[in-house]
């Protein structure tokens, strides 16, 4: 555990994101929210491919130059597993309680170009994006597994507008990552801040430097904003490493000691 904290510390302090407290964590709850992953997953229908996510990294960035969309990126580790389509539990638990969400797909599809990201074991983050770099250093520090999330990203791949926050598994009941009602709200504060600063660009009365000032000051405080939305919480009362494997065992994970 000590070196899992050690591990952590080091994650804040690369991302620029601090370490908060957490709630008492509740190991039945942990089970209700696994239970629904599986009982969507054995239904078979795939809720979250209901969003046509692009696959093709050089096609989805010319798509979204070409209409000014922003970039919704699902990024997670394809790990051996009982569902259908591989996934790491953490990125099955995101994509069945917040990308199966109707009013997350809807919004998803009409404002977006929706982008998977796969991030395999042993490599390096597959993507060198300004928007990303620190989520690149979160995944090296991660072991390279259990690695899931959401961002999104300006078609200049420049700068986040919003992401989902951490998605470990002890965040399981206090990361947004894994609550509908938040990412909803984070998709939209996104798009204000989107047509915010395409309001920056078409302003009248100014020089093309002010401009450029302009939009980097309103980046700035963008990025301030949103590493501030995502921070990552240190493992709660209560939870511990043999509680994980539990949940781990339940979602039919096979867990190596």
């Amino acid at each position: 555990m000590k070196n899992a904290l050690l591990v952590l510390l080091a994650i804040a302090s690369a991302s620029g994101s601090p370490l908060s407290a957490s709630e008492e964590w509740d190991q039945e709850q942990a089970k209700i929210m696994i239970a629904k992953v599986l009982e969507v997953e054995k239904a078979g229908g795939l809720p979250w491919n209901r969003i046509p996510w692009r696959i093709q990294t050089q096609s989805a960035l010319q798509e979204a130059r070409a209409t000014g969309k922003p970039l919704f990126v699902f990024f997670f580790v394809p790990q051996p597993g009982p569902p259908t389509e591989p996934c790491g539990l953490e990125g099955r638990l995101l994509r069945t309680h917040v990308l199966s969400d109707p009013r997350i797909i809807e919004m998803v599809k009409a404002q977006y170009i929706p982008m998977k990201i796969r991030l395999e074991e042993g490599e390096d983050y597959p993507v060198d994006w300004p928007a990303l770099k620190h989520w690149a250093t979160a995944f090296k520090f991660s072991n390279e597994r259990g690695f899931a999330g959401c961002s999104v990203i300006s078609p200049d791949l420049a700068i986040e507008f919003g992401n989902s926050g951490s998605a470990r598994i002890y965040e399981l009941l206090t990361s947004s990552a894994f609550d509908s009602e938040a990412i909803l709200r984070m998709l939209k504060r996104a798009m204000e801040r989107i047509n915010e600063e395409r309001s920056i660009l078409v302003q009248r009365g100014i020089s093309t430097e002010e401009r450029k000032a302009e939009i980097l000051r309103f980046r700035k405080g963008v990025t301030r904003a949103v590493r501030s939305e995502g921070r990552r919480n240190l493992p709660p009362a209560g939870y511990s490493l043999e509680q994980a494997l539990e949940l781990y065992r339940v979602a039919g994970v096979e867990v190596k000691k």
